[in-house]
């Protein structure tokens, strides 16, 4: 335990410590902000932390990264509370205090509002998600944070665009930098050439508390994403570069080769 607090310190006080995954992670993170401009001087930057290993792994490397950017810019954390004892931030609360790093909670009961108004067809997790998206934007608006920094590494980047093109019919994927919908925040993905099991890893390292979802749904929007996974689980035994052409595919579309579609049943038609 004292090591990892070590550790803590060692990246807090702008000390990389002697640990290749956390740079490589951190240069990673350091690459996609210059690639897609994602941070810029000035910005106030709010990072989601859900308590997982994706958003703790996020806000660390950005922390780090502040204290020696050519850019000044805030950084701070927040969490949507989903309204459950169970879900206790306490232990992230202290180890935020410990880092020096500004923090939020904001309570949203959101599993109850979830209870009290999914109709059937609706997936509660993806309920779940549109309702956190929603406070997150709200908050980030009113408070004057002008870019929020969620925790969505390579493997969802691939895993949304084969979701998006096996079942919505659609080439569709992230992007690393997008203006919401309500054209008031801005919402940035640093982690795009993260793998996952860095993340993990890097959590580890660090000794940061994780979270889970603490609810009843936890799981159910999963099944078609965990068939993905093993699908590009199984692609990678052949063509261990996969993921990494597929992400470098959603940057070069060459749209003259592809076709609008005229009539949205089609294709239904010719099934």
């Amino acid at each position: 335990m004292q090591n990892q607090i070590n550790i803590i310190r060692l990246v807090c006080s702008g000390m990389i410590p002697n640990d290749r995954t956390f740079k490589t992670l951190t240069r990673l993170v350091g690459k996609a902000i210059g690639d897609f401009n994602l941070i810029e001087d000035q910005d106030r930057v709010l990072v989601a932390l859900s308590g997982g290993k994706d958003s703790w792994s996020l806000l660390y490397a950005l922390s780090h990264l502040q204290r020696k950017a050519p850019i000044k810019y805030e950084l701070a954390a927040i969490t949507i509370h989903p309204g459950r004892d169970a879900f206790d931030v306490t232990r992230i609360q202290e180890q935020l205090a410990r880092s020096g790093i500004l923090y939020n909670v904001v309570q949203g009961h959101i599993i109850d509002i979830v209870n009290e108004n999914l109709s059937a067809g609706t997936n509660p997790c993806s309920f779940c998600s549109r309702l956190r998206r929603g406070m997150l934007y709200s908050y980030a608006a009113r408070e004057g944070w002008n870019k929020i920094a969620l925790g969505h590494h390579r493997d969802d980047f691939v895993e949304t665009l084969l979701l998006n093109l096996f079942f919505n019919g659609t080439v569709k994927g992230m992007s690393p930098k997008l203006l919401a919908d309500d054209c008031q925040n801005t919402v940035i993905r640093p982690l795009v050439y993260v793998k996952e099991d860095m993340t993990g890893a890097c959590a580890a390292r660090l000794g940061v508390p994780i979270l889970g979802c603490s609810c009843t749904y936890q799981g159910m929007s999963g099944s078609r994403r965990h068939w993905v996974k093993s699908l590009l689980r199984e692609i990678e035994k052949e063509v261990p570069s996969a993921k990494s052409s597929m992400l470098s595919a959603m940057g070069r579309v060459h749209p003259r080769h592809l076709f609008p579609l005229q009539k949205s049943n089609e294709w239904q038609e010719l099934d």
